[in-house]
């Protein structure tokens, strides 16, 4: 199967593993709306949380749709790896969030790790000290 990350959503192949790197909430919907896509990478969004909860860019309806169109969620490892502690400790928040919603919706969880700096089972410890019950991990996009 051929990895392939998208900028425009409307010339995803359908044939590709198609992977899009959200952001927003609205262009987490935009995303998870499309058909062509496998999986969004990276839904949380590094701005300020709200005043009373969490800001993960995932809700219940995001994650019903996510299983509806059988859309995976993920994180990639590399991005947490460019923060400092404060700002890496607010982003496994926001990652646990999504997580439990992941888990209670069923939706598939990947972890995404672009430098192969990481040996596979140390990837699925992590998936497992994560409680990630559904898991798949990408090394590579090509």
């Amino acid at each position: 199967m051929k990895f392939a990350i998208v900028s425009n959503l409307n010339k995803a192949d359908k044939n590709n593993f198609n992977i899009a790197v959200g952001g927003n909430y609205n262009l987490n919907k935009r995303i998870l709306e499309n058909k062509n896509i496998k999986l969004l990478l990276d839904p949380e969004p590094l701005e300020e949380d709200f005043m009373k909860y969490k800001n993960s860019g995932l809700n219940q309806v995001l994650a019903k749709l996510a299983k509806k169109n059988n859309i995976g969620i993920g994180f990639s490892l590399e991005r947490l790896n460019k923060l400092n502690k404060i700002e890496k400790a607010k982003l496994f928040g926001k990652i646990l969030q999504n997580i439990k919603l992941c888990n209670k919706y069923k939706v598939r969880h990947y972890i995404a790790n672009f430098n192969n700096d990481k040996n596979i089972n140390d990837l699925k410890d992590l998936a497992l000290s994560l409680k990630i019950k559904n898991i798949n991990i990408i090394q590579e996009v090509i």
